[in-house]
């Protein structure tokens, strides 16, 4: 579960100020002096810190930044880059990225789609930079349809 400000006014009420103050507040304190490559241990005890069954008191967007910006602070004092780091030493490749390109759910404001989320993943692109452009493009080609 997302944790947004719901204010009207600011970023349509999509802000995320309660989850930034969650991230200092709670989740900060609760991971000083973690090791940031004991990336099951940070995530278990952010969950711990929230106690929810779906992440709503601290909000999953607080927690999976929290759990990105550590992985990359690991990559980075390993030396490697972070899809390396990830994949282990020999990783010669960027994972496939998925994208979403429709939503439904409590997303589709009454408009009938009843999964959340319609993602696709570009397998068979040459490289990462093809993958994304394939993507924008079938998402470009719904945009119009």
């Amino acid at each position: 579960m997302e944790l947004r400000d719901g204010d009207p006014h600011r970023f349509g009420g999509k802000g995320v100020l309660k989850a930034v103050a969650g991230i200092e507040e709670t989740i900060a304190p609760g991971l000083l002096g973690m090791d940031a490559s004991a990336q099951a241990e940070i995530d278990a005890g952010m969950i711990a810190l929230d106690g929810t069954p779906n992440k709503g008191r601290l909000g999953a967007n607080a927690i999976l930044g929290v759990s990105m910006a550590c992985a990359r602070a690991a990559a980075e004092a390993s030396g490697r880059p972070l899809y390396q780091y990830l994949g282990g030493p020999g990783a010669t490749r960027l994972p496939v990225p998925m994208m979403n390109i429709l939503n439904g759910g409590v997303h589709a404001h009454g408009q009938g789609a009843d999964i959340q989320e319609y993602m696709i993943a570009p397998y068979g692109a040459p490289d990462f930079h093809e993958a994304v452009r394939w993507s924008s493009e079938i998402y470009r080609a719904l945009q119009g349809s």
